[in-house]
């Protein structure tokens, strides 16, 4: 059973040691005690050291209380805020992080007996990490002309994500349907199979809700994934997510994995309100898309021909107005980066091909169809030539032993050597496969595959674990700082606050041991109007020290963003989204 328990008040308490504590030894005492004799025979040499000793204790002494004393002028200065920039905001969050939380934060747990992470100073670590961060620029350097010939060649991973129903795994049936991955004889066997369970119009959601569940309940269970090429030759990795809000983590698994995201949204009455209310996933999903670092989105506004719409552009533009104001003004996308099209998911209009001109959309819409717009939109940067991690999503067994993975930096090589984290264990790759199942020799940054490894390690590989650049391992700890917005919860967020913290594909029971500080908004620097508060209520945002069940790969957003995102949710809801400021090591 966990010792963290998902609700404030469970029973029993969290075991969280703080310092191991010794049982005192028995002391026999005589019953006269004899005066201790000194003989005082200090050499000239031993006499040197020892006052060398005294006097750089006395200086650390010094140095100790001139720093605490910088520390209480600071708090007693009250200067009038001024905006800052992003950068500037980021900069001074950090610097806070550095300076507050020792001094506030209470003695940290030790590391845990089975850690494999490297013991090191706080220098050694300074030092290791600038080295790091050198090594790395100079292996970019000279992959340069590798990487130009590579650039054009990946795949690009499209999410489709929204509300229940909404109409995501028809519509990715259809597109694989009028492409040609499912062939003539496939769709008339999954029509003969809605038809018995559901309904026939349920025949494109069948090919890629497979299992039984998933087919007497018409609901996407788990993700499923297919690939298809483009008119112009694009590789595409589709991924159908989950829409019920019982299966999130699925999506948010997927979210991690995707470049870009298809957010479908029934144009239905009251369809489209209900999935933008509170509880409703198409305002959830698309906040965990945005954490998810996806920042270009297609909205295919869907069921047009449904006969509460009827086509109609008023209600077209009555959606579109609503979301371009939730994605903007509340989650944080780019309106430049956001683009909107009428779709029918059963009828197929506007999937692959644009409408006829006679059809009524064609009226009013003249844009390019979903395919054409997955097709033009332009590839994230991807950091092909930096230190290897590939975040693993999932594994199993065919023929041998192989673990599912995105490559998120870096390359993974056949025949290499590298580091399974956060339990450091060295494992070597023995086959590469692409998303259809050729093998292939290398995967780079932003594909994901298949990497067959040996069978010694398969057992003790799971999902969040990262596989790593063998000399250059990526950071691993239980305890982080991160600048969280809470945005839904049932009280308020604090010391002890119990949660599940989604990291990438990590998933992780952690608990709050410390509230730093709440934000200002205007800011970005920690609130002294409200230093004594410890506790964060929705809408604010603050620096969050918390302390996951076990070991974790994680590192600073600045750094590594892709493992230094967070997402925290409380049984059925997202309690907060941020990005990890500071690692702690001790």
């Amino acid at each position: 059973m966990s010792k963290f328990s998902l609700t404030p008040n469970a029973a029993p308490k969290p075991k969280f040691s703080l310092g191991a504590t010794a049982q005192e030894p028995v002391v026999v005492k005589p019953t006269e005690p004899a005066k201790p004799i000194v003989f005082n025979f200090e050499s000239s040499e031993a006499k040197a050291k020892r006052e060398k000793q005294e006097e750089e204790q006395r200086k650390a002494q010094e140095k100790q209380e001139k720093l605490k004393k910088d520390q209480e002028l600071k708090k007693q200065q009250q200067q009038q805020p001024q905006q800052r920039s992003i950068s500037e905001q980021k900069e001074e969050t950090v610097q806070q992080v550095e300076t507050v939380t020792p001094v506030q934060a209470a003695q940290p747990a030790p590391k845990a007996k089975t850690s494999k992470r490297l013991v090191e100073s706080k220098e050694q670590r300074e030092k290791r990490l600038a080295q790091w961060t050198t090594d790395e620029e100079a292996q970019r350097e000279k992959m340069k002309d590798e990487l130009k010939a590579s650039k054009d060649a990946k795949p690009l991973s499209v999410i489709f994500t929204g509300h229940v129903d909404h109409g995501k795994s028809s519509m990715s049936g259809h597109i694989l349907c009028n492409l040609g991955v499912i062939d003539d004889r496939q769709m008339q066997k999954l029509k003969q199979e809605a038809s018995k369970a559901v309904g026939e119009s349920w025949a494109y959601a069948f090919a890629l809700d497979a299992c039984q569940e998933e087919r007497e309940k018409g609901k996407t269970v788990s993700s499923a994934r297919a690939t298809f090429q483009t008119p112009s030759g694009r590789r595409v990795v589709l991924l159908d997510s989950p829409g019920h809000k019982g299966f999130i983590s699925s999506m948010i698994e997927s979210a991690a994995q995707a470049d870009v995201a298809v957010l479908v949204v029934s144009a239905r009455k009251g369809e489209f309100e209900a999935g933008l209310e509170k509880s409703g996933q198409t305002a959830e999903h698309a906040l965990i898309l945005y954490i998810s670092g996806i920042r270009n989105l297609i909205v295919a506004i869907n069921k047009m021909d449904d006969p509460t719409v009827q086509n109609d552009f008023g209600r077209f533009e009555q959606i579109r107005i609503a979301l371009t104001t939730y994605l903007t003004k509340t989650v944080g996308f780019n309106e430049k980066n956001i683009q909107f099209l009428p779709t029918s998911a059963l009828v197929g209009d506007n999937l692959t091909a644009r409408v006829a001109p006679e059809h009524k959309l064609a009226q009013w819409y003249k844009g390019p169809c979903l395919v054409e717009l997955i097709d033009e939109i332009k590839i994230p940067k991807r950091d092909v030539g930096g230190f290897t991690r590939a975040c693993v999503s999932g594994k199993y067994r065919d023929n041998g032993y192989f673990v599912v993975a995105k490559v998120e930096k870096g390359q993974i090589k056949k025949g290499d050597n590298y580091l399974m984290t956060p339990q450091f264990e060295e494992c070597q790759v023995l086959a590469i496969e692409d998303e259809v199942g050729n093998q292939i020799q290398r995967a780079c940054a932003g594909e994901n595959c298949r990497i067959q490894i040996e069978e010694k390690i398969f057992s003790g590989v799971n999902d969040g674990q990262v596989m790593c650049d063998k000399t250059h391992p990526c950071e691993v700890s239980n305890k982080f700082v991160a600048k969280m917005l809470v945005v839904d919860c049932e009280n308020v967020v604090s010391t002890g606050y119990s949660a599940i913290a989604h990291i990438n594909t990590t998933t992780t029971p952690c608990k709050v041991t410390q509230v730093v500080g709440v934000l200002d908004p205007k800011t970005g620097k920690i609130d002294q109007n409200l230093k004594g508060q410890k506790f964060v209520k929705p809408g604010q945002s603050a620096l969050i020290e918390f302390e996951c069940e076990s070991e974790i790969c994680i590192n600073k957003f600045d750094l590594e963003s892709f493992i230094g995102r967070v997402l925290l949710r409380h049984e059925s809801m997202t309690v907060g989204i941020g990005s990890v400021v500071k690692v702690c090591y001790e």
